[in-house]
């Protein structure tokens, strides 16, 4: 354990700043992010701050912000500062200075400017070290660019440990990956808290930039789930506890990010873990509600959005549906929000957002501009973001907003009325108004009370009995609404000018007061008395004049609440009640209370009831008067509708008839009609005796049964009350009831009411809109009404709406006319035959009419619309068809000059009547054409001869307009298509079909759309008329083969295949009742495919030519297309591979049927007289193809497809499985067997049809298993060709080769092949026959051999024989040798019998082949191949003289230098002897042979000592210590190589460089051995270089002490202080050679450079104070300081001064110093100024070195130095002053006092 001392220590010398270490001080100057270090270290800092201060200066430019550092840290006094000199509080005020420079340069550090810039930030104030973390923070978001791994290559050891994820990457010196910053990011809190730090700072000093923040946003959103997922992990308490801590570490960050204004990134990125925290975390309200209110602090236009998608998200997390009032009125402060909202709703949830702030305008309409928000909330609303439920909770809240501002009498007026204005929209908008409306009958709201205080009608019309059927109690209205009754009726008059009723089409000046005031007593009884017994309303004449009830009726017929017109049905109800023994005939209400008992509140319907059964009551009297019933006064016969004489001319119902309506109409019914509003109408289409109601609706209710002439005479009745009252919403209820009526007896309801229709289409869109606005109610609903008047069998109906759309009648209002084509729409159905051809002629007229009136021509496309949505019967279609004008018309309607070509379908100039009557064409024949593609084409087969007719014709207009008419001709096309699949043979003209123009179309038309349509359609017609699509079939699929097969779409594949699937078949059915070849029949279509083949898209020529092959029958037709794709793609890789897929898909005996027709298409191209080759290929007289060629090309395919590994596994299991198959495919492989063999002897003068015909042969036979293979090769082996032997050969080769494992029926077949083909060795003398039989022994023997030994020697002993490894041939010797090889691997040492034969024989083909004259590589490396053999499985075998030779062949080899190839083999084999032979014969071996190696030459000298290096490296120490002499002697002769050489095969480098191997090998050795074992052997070396020479030999000694010495630096370099004893052996011999150096003679010098390298690392490594030794110190010293006399001579500088540096670095003595200081001083005396130079360099490098100790002797030196700074030599001068300099670095004070 280290002591407190020596900790102490170690913590100071981390904190070092290596003052007085010179090189750590150079080291760290080099530390730059541009230049080089070794530039670097020699830059000063006035150069630094030059090139630095010029980016600082473009900075400037780019950005004025930086100018305030030029102060500062870029001033000229910044390269004085030094920080080591610098206080603490200096240091940190400079620390705050960079780190602001730092975040400003963030974002420009990537260009040149700042890359300068920071260079001097890291030269002069070494901001690597002392601001590293800024440093990194700063560059963190470039770490994927060069400039942060050159960061990594400065950065000091000791990184703080919140970086410690960078070591990896620094000592690699490559760019941390992302994923990297990310883990660290989540695992290291100390670095995300850095992070987030250093980014909010930069941020809140306005240095933020784009790529610091999107790196930390992304980061820190990456950290921050992680952090989150691993907070999951333990229990609940443990999770929560847990997800807490991460907030306590994320939230402050996100609230001073938050706070941060005008840096938008910052806040976005804030946002983003803002969303992440609410979706990840569970985080309670409180935490959401306060980051919400975060969130919106301070954001802006450019953050907004991205805060509402966060504040979306936060809400849905949020249980309270309620906002923060801050965080609200934030929100709706943002511009556009409901736009904003409606944007991000199909992206994000923002429902709950929405709904909070709804809830919150709502809650917040009271406050002042609080209501202006209402349009707002009706945007969103109808934004269909919110849920149903979600809705109805704003609704809900809306309308408790309107009771309390209709109950709060000092609610102002204004949010009263638009609050009612809002609830009234929300209410009828389609999207939001049912669940307004659902809200206000669940509600517990009064709504009658509601809309009194609003004083509006707040419910529509349309709400339903259920809805208004809860019977809510009235309540008393307050005493100020009495008093407003009591004042508003004392302002009306006594009297009226001289009105008589109120239904008068006349204006009334008196009804709105009158209704005001109405409307203020409805909800007091008392009132509602006083208001009916006004002066004005004259009560008390009601039944002589209609004044008093007509007031009521418009009351309880207008838009007013229900309580208002209930109140009036009440009043009337009342008043007829307490009539008593009057009787009067009240038909003329009749009109007015049906709709009241169609109203939506059940209220009123009561009411209305009451009304009823007053009047039935008055009626009942009437009938009691007998006779005198006629003259019974009608109320309002006169003066109903004013005194204008309608009233008089209205069709009046007698008394009889009117008591027998009521009675057995209304009455029976009233509790019905109360119950369901709906009911009334079905009473009224009932008693008029036609109904249009559904027929279970009618079965459940009593049928009114009235006589004809009284449902007559009602219609009449009602229908002139229609037509003359000037209550619409009365007209709309009543037509309502009538428009389900047809005819009533001979009388239709158009009829009656065709008037009202007329009337109200000769009003205008103001007088209209007026009505609507007055009387609320819909223009489309009351349109509607009024159109549905007229009936479908209605004649002049028809026409008159015809007159309408022509504009004959009516004002051409839009509504109208748009609902008169809506009518046709619903009436079509319903319509006659003839009818319906005259309405639709009109329509199609209409719609093409080019001189209607402008106000028209905009209703023609409702018109087409009208046509495109009805079904058109087959005589309509063919009419449009016969309307169609002729290419001839079109012709003549175009002038010449106009025409011209165009790219798309129809771009023609409209300049000109000419051109604009053709576009009218064009669109009228594009319109029928639709029409007719839209009809269901099939069920209109008589369209047949039509379409073809039009298409004949487009085609004709094409030519001429030079334009495709794509579309057009598609329409035709697709119609003609959907005919003919509904057609069968029988049922059509075929006269009418023209399949030539369909070709035609197809063929000219550049659409493919238009193409494929052809297609189909003559795919179609192939099963109905064959005939007639056989005439053209070659044309078909010639235009298939140029142009749809190259079509890459779905639909194009789909149509060709179809087109097959239904051409070809009769095709085929054809060819084959005319008894002709049917291959040579289609042989057109299969070339069309096969030469369209490169165009068709790859990834569907598969299916395509399967599905052909199929179609056509894969028995008679796949061989041929094979043969025309191997023909027509000769040599094309790619497409043999195609067609060896296409026929791996068929099953394996069409597979080989096909493969013996193709043989046989082979052998009819090479016959004279041709057949079906000749259709195929074109081969003919006139044809310049090679008949060879094809033939060729057809092999080489047929080759390919023999020999897939698929099909071989078929056929094998096709004959273990299907023995029926199997008989039928060995009759077809023997036929093709022959039939390939007959054409291999019909080419045998053709040598490339030979060998291509021997290799189909060979895949043939590859077919079948093992068994049967071999049982066919050993008859086929007996035949006398050689030719076919040798290839059967190689195919067992292949065969053995591929085969994993010989089954048991082919073992003994494999044993008599064996003993074949050695019988074929010994006897043949056919040199390829041989080899191949050897390569097929090799090949045997090393896959089965194991199993066959006693075979397999017997092989070996041919093979050693003279036929094999004894034969002249080359080849045939190789191949044998590697035989051998592979036998010796099987036999193992049972090689050892035929060694004495075989290995005299392989080392004589060594020999042989490293001769000039016949020198073989292969050779060669057979025979190392053989010998590798031999030492792997025999090694102990191969000794002595065999050794040796096999050595000396070797060095021949290296030396002849043949190649990688060769010298990899010799190396392998010398690598298995050196492993694997005898270490003591090995080594022996290599001792006798090394004069021959460096007699050889040096390429085999180094390759002996190459192998001596890999024996004593791959044996034990044991070994080399027991052959250490041996192995020592070997290296000493060696080494003597500089002595011995001979300078004509070596050079000085090759001697120097087996110098070095000889010395690797020695180093190695002393590895292995011990201190005893290699002392010894040093000694001797010693002695050896040092005496074992004769004296005269000076020269020689000299060379030998080189070598020692060169062994003697390498020995104490690397083995260092462990060595440094053995020293004392070379002290004596070192000063000797040191002393006696010949400066002249180079040879002494490089030994003299020796010797003081090696002193050097001697004195380098002493570790044991060798050299402290007074004995050793003073014997080396002196004679090494002399040396310095030499530098004129010597290169004692480099050489000399390092050596005596390091000599007293290792002597640490004072007295030793003090000896070798007064020696050099000496020499600095010296006369010779190199010496001079040479002694002050010294005194230098010592001082550099030893620092203060050394420079205690500086008194002795201060006398010298001031006279060598006067020297006269200037160099000597200049070295002078450096030492001066380098003497006041290390004391830290000026020598100028001393030396003075």
């Amino acid at each position: 354990m280290a002591s407190s001392l020596a900790k102490q220590l170690s913590q100071i010398a981390a904190t070092s700043t290596n003052s007085h270490n010179l090189k750590a001080q150079k080291s760290a100057h080099g530390q730059s992010l541009i230049f080089d270090s070794k530039v670097a270290a020699v830059q000063d800092f006035d150069t630094i701050y030059q090139i630095c201060h010029e980016g600082y200066q473009e900075l400037c430019l780019l950005d004025p912000r930086f100018a305030k550092f030029a102060r500062s840290i870029f001033s000229e006094h910044s390269k004085t500062q030094e920080r080591t000199q610098m206080t603490a509080k200096q240091n940190e005020e400079l620390d705050k200075v960079i780190e602001d420079f730092l975040g400003l340069a963030g974002g420009k550090v990537l260009l040149k400017p700042a890359f300068k810039a920071v260079e001097w930030l890291i030269r002069r104030f070494r901001i690597h070290e002392y601001n590293t973390s800024c440093l990194l923070l700063t560059l963190l978001p470039y770490h994927t660019s060069p400039i942060f791994t050159s960061l990594l290559s400065i950065l000091p050891s000791n990184l703080p440990s919140t970086f410690k994820f960078l070591h990896p990457y620094i000592r690699s010196l490559t760019v941390p990956a992302r994923h990297a910053v990310v883990y660290t990011a989540i695992h290291n809190q100390a670095f995300l808290a850095a992070l987030n730090a250093y980014v909010l700072k930069v941020s809140r000093a306005r240095h933020h930039h784009h790529a610091l923040l999107s790196f930390w946003a992304g980061i820190v959103a990456e950290a921050v789930t992680g952090i989150i997922d691993i907070s999951r992990s333990g229990r609940k308490t443990v999770q929560k506890q847990n997800e807490q801590g991460v907030l306590l570490r994320i939230l402050p960050v996100l609230s001073e990010g938050l706070v941060i204004n005008k840096v938008p990134d910052l806040r976005i990125g804030c946002y983003m873990l803002v969303t992440i925290l609410a979706t990840k975390a569970n985080l309670e309200d409180r935490v959401l509600t306060n980051m919400m209110e975060a969130v919106v602090v301070g954001w802006t236009t450019d953050t907004s959005h991205a805060g509402l998608i966060c504040l979306a998200l936060l809400a849905q997390r949020r249980i309270a549906p309620r906002l923060p009032d801050a965080v609200l009125r934030a929100i709706m402060n943002v511009q556009g929000l409901e736009v904003e909202l409606t944007s991000l709703h199909p992206r994000y949830r923002v429902d709950r957002l929405a709904l909070a702030l709804l809830l919150g305008v709502t809650a917040n309409l009271n406050e002042p501009h609080g209501v202006e928000r209402l349009p707002f909330l009706e945007k969103l609303m109808g934004a269909q973001i919110l849920s149903k439920d979600q809705c109805g909770l704003v609704c809900e809240s809306i309308l408790l907003k309107a009771q309390q501002a209709g109950s709060n009498e000092s609610s102002e007026s204004d949010l009263r009325a638009q609050l009612g204005d809002s609830i009234v929209r929300l209410t009828e908008s389609g999207a939001v108004g049912e669940i307004m409306r659902n809200k206000m009958k669940g509600s517990n709201i009064d709504m009658d009370l509601l809309e009194m205080r609003l004083q509006m009608a707040i419910r529509p019309a349309q709400i339903s009995v259920a809805e208004q059927s809860m019977d809510i109690e009235m309540k008393s209205p307050v005493s100020s609404t009495h008093d407003s009754f009591e004042n508003a009726a004392l302002s009306l008059p006594t009297r009226t000018a001289d009105e008589l009723s109120f239904l008068s089409s006349k204006r009334s000046f008196i009804f709105s007061s009158l209704s005001h005031v109405f409307q203020l007593a409805a909800s007091s009884p008392g009132d509602l008395a006083k208001f009916a017994g006004l002066p004005i309303l004259r009560k008390e004449l009601a039944l002589q004049e209609p004044l008093f009830i007509s007031f009521f009726i418009r009351m309880w017929c207008g838009s007013y609440p229900v309580l208002v017109r209930t109140a009036a049905l009440r009043t009337v109800a009342r008043y007829l009640s307490d009539l008593e023994d009057i009787t009067v005939n009240l038909q003329a209400v009749l009109p007015y209370v049906l709709p009241a008992l169609a109203d939506s509140s059940d209220k009123v319907r009561f009411a209305a009831a009451a009304v009823i059964t007053a009047i039935n009551s008055i009626h009942k009297r009437i009938e009691m008067e007998g006779k005198k019933r006629k003259e019974v006064a009608i109320w309002g016969h006169d003066e109903l509708y004013g005194q204008s004489g309608q009233s008089k001319a209205l069709h009046w119902l007698s008394a009889d008839e009117t008591v027998k309506i009521f009675e057995q109409a209304l009455f029976p019914s009233l509790e019905e009609c109360v119950l369901d509003s709906n009911h009334i109408e079905w009473v009224i289409t009932s008693a008029l005796g036609r109904s249009s109601y559904p027929r279970h609706a009618r079965a459940q209710s009593n049928t009114v049964e009235l006589k004809t002439a009284l449902r007559v005479a009602l219609l009449a009745y009602l229908g002139g009350h229609i037509e003359i009252t000037p209550l619409y919403i009365v007209k709309l209820r009543l037509l309502k009831m009538l428009n389900r009526t047809g005819k009533v007896g001979s009388t239709s309801r158009t009829k009656i009411l065709l008037p009202t229709l007329r009337a109200w289409a000769s009003l205008g869109t103001e007088e209209v809109s007026d009505i609507m606005k007055n009387e609320t109610i819909g223009l489309d609903e009351i349109e509607k009404r009024m159109i549905g008047i007229v009936m479908p069998d209605d004649r002049e109906g028809l026409q008159f709406l015809q007159s309408v759309i022509e504009g004959r009648n009516g004002k051409k209002r839009p509504s109208l006319l748009k609902a008169v084509f809506r009518e046709y729409l619903n009436i079509w159905s319903s319509l006659k035959a003839d009818t319906i051809l005259s309405v639709s002629r009109f329509l199609f007229g209409f719609s093409f009419d080019d001189d209607l009136h402008p106000d028209l021509q905009v209703y023609q496309s409702d018109a087409m619309e009208v046509l495109q949505n009805v079904v058109l019967p087959t005589n309509v279609l063919q009419d449009f068809i016969d309307q169609l004008p002729t290419g001839a018309q079109m012709q003549d309607i175009l002038p010449a000059a106009k025409r011209r070509r165009t790219n798309d379908d129809l771009k023609i100039d409209t300049n000109g009547s000419g051109s604009l009557g053709l576009v009218a064409a064009i669109r009228k024949v594009t319109f029928v054409l639709e029409l007719v593609d839209n009809s269901n084409p099939k069920g209109h087969p008589q369209l047949l001869r039509g379409l073809f007719s039009v298409l004949g014709e487009l085609q004709d207009l094409k030519s001429m307009l030079g334009s495709e008419l794509g579309y057009l001709q598609e329409l035709v096309l697709g119609s003609l298509l959907g005919i003919v699949k509904g057609l069968e043979t029988t049922t059509f003209d075929h006269s009418s079909v023209r399949v030539d123009l369909l070709i035609d179309c197809a063929r000219t038309t550049a659409s493919h759309q238009v193409q494929n349509s052809a297609l189909l359609l003559v795919a179609s017609l192939a099963n109905l008329t064959p005939e007639l699509v056989l005439h053209n079939v070659m044309a078909i699929f010639t235009f298939m083969g140029t142009t749809m097969l190259r079509q890459d779409d779905e639909y194009s594949a789909h149509v060709i295949d179809h087109t097959i699937h239904q051409v070809v078949p009769p095709l085929v059915q054809s060819l084959r009742k005319e008894n002709t070849d049917i291959v040579s029949g289609v042989s057109g279509l299969l070339l069309s495919f096969v030469a369209a083949f490169e165009h068709i898209p790859a990834h569907r020529r598969s299916k395509l030519y399967i599905s052909l092959v199929e179609v056509l029958g894969p028995e008679d037709f796949l061989f041929a297309l094979l043969a025309l794709l191997a023909d027509k793609y000769a040599g094309d890789g790619r497409v043999q591979d195609f067609a060896i897929a296409l026929a791996a898909h068929f099953s394996v005996d069409i597979q080989i049927a096909s493969a013996k027709r193709y043989v046989d298409l082979i052998t009819n191209t090479l016959l004279p007289q041709r057949t079906l080759s000749a259709s195929l290929f074109h081969i003919d007289e006139q044809s310049n193809r090679s008949v060879q060629g094809v033939a060729l090309n057809l092999l080489r395919l047929l080759r390919r497809l023999l020999a897939q590994t698929r099909l071989n596994s078929q056929v094998g299991r096709l004959f273990r499985q299907d023995q029926t198959k199997a008989v039928r495919a060995r009759e077809l492989f023997s036929v093709t067997l022959e039939n390939i063999l007959s054409l291999a002897e019909r080419v045998r003068d053709h040598q490339e049809l030979r060998g291509a015909c021997g290799d189909a042969l060979a895949s043939l036979l590859g077919l079948l298993s093992m068994a049967e293979f071999l049982k066919s090769v050993d008859s086929l082996l007996d035949r006398p060709e050689n030719e076919l032997r040798r290839k059967i050969l190689k195919s067992i080769n292949l065969r053995v080769q591929a085969e994993a494992q010989a089954d048991e029926a082919a073992q003994g077949i494999i044993v008599n092949l064996l003993r074949r083909l050695t019988h074929i060795v010994e006897n043949s003398s056919d040199t390829s026959l041989t080899h191949a039989a050897i390569v097929s022994i090799d090949q045997i023997s090393e896959k089965y051999g194991k199993k066959y030994i006693e075979d397999v020697t017997t092989a070996a002993g041919v093979i050693t024989g003279n036929q094999a490894l004894g034969s002249k041939d080359n080849r045939i010797r190789i191949i044998a040798l590697l035989c051998l090889a592979s036998i010796a691997d099987v036999i193992g040492a049972g090689i050892v019998s035929f060694l004495p034969q075989a290995l005299p024989k392989a080392l004589e083909h060594l020999k042989q082949s490293l001769s000039e004259e016949s020198g073989d590589k292969t050779l060669h490396n057979a025979v190392y191949s053989f010998l590798s053999g031999l030492f792997f499985h025999v090694p102990w075998i191969v000794t002595g003289a065999y050794l040796d030779r096999i050595l000396k062949l070797s060095h021949e080899s290296a030396e002849l230098d043949l190649g990688h190839e060769v010298d990899e083999s010799r190396a392998s084999m010398l690598q298995l002897l050196a492993r694997q032979a005898d270490p003591k014969e090995a080594l022996s071996a290599l001792e006798r042979t090394l004069g021959h190696a460096l007699t050889e030459g040096p390429l085999a000298a180094k390759a002996h000592l190459q192998l001596l290096m890999t024996v004593v490296d791959k044996h034990k120490k044991s070994v080399i210590v027991t052959n250490a002499q041996i192995l020592w002697n070997s290296l000493m002769d060696a080494l003597d190589l500089r002595r011995t050489r001979n300078s004509e095969n070596y050079d000085l480098e090759d001697v120097e460089e087996i110098e070095n191997i000889t010395i690797d090998v020695a180093i190695q050795m002393i590895y292995k051995m011990n201190d005893s074992t290699f002392r010894p052997l040093f000694v001797k070396l010693i002695e050896w270089a040092t005496t074992s020479l004769g004296r005269k030999d000076k020269s020689g000694k000299m060379l030998r002490l080189t070598s020692l010495y060169n062994l003697l630096y390498k020995f104490f370099d690397t083995l260092k202080s462990i060595v440094t004893g053995y020293s004392s052996y070379v002290i004596d011999n070192a000063v000797e050679v040191i002393s006696n150096v010949f400066p002249k003679d180079p040879d002494s010098v490089i030994l003299w450079t020796g010797t003081i390298r090696t002193l050097l690392k001697t004195f380098e490594h002493d570790q044991d104070d060798f050299w402290q030794s007074l004995s050793h110190f003073s014997a080396i010293s002196s004679p090494l300081l002399a040396q310095l006399a030499h530098a004129s001579t010597l290169p004692i500088m480099s050489e000399v001064v390092p050596a005596i540096t390091e000599l007293a670095a290792a002597t640490d003595s004072a007295d030793h110093h003090k000896e070798m200081s007064t020696a050099i001083l000496k020499h600095l005396r010296s006369d010779d100024a190199q010496v001079r130079l040479a002694a002050v360099k010294c005194e230098e490098s010592l001082a550099e070195r030893l620092g203060e100790e050394w420079l205690a002797l500086l008194p002795e030196m201060l006398p010298l130095i001031s006279e060598l700074q006067e020297d006269d030599d200037e160099d000597v001068e200049k070295e002078t002053h450096r030492w001066v300099i380098k003497i006041e670095e290390i004391l830290g004070e000026s020598l100028d006092a001393m030396l003075q």
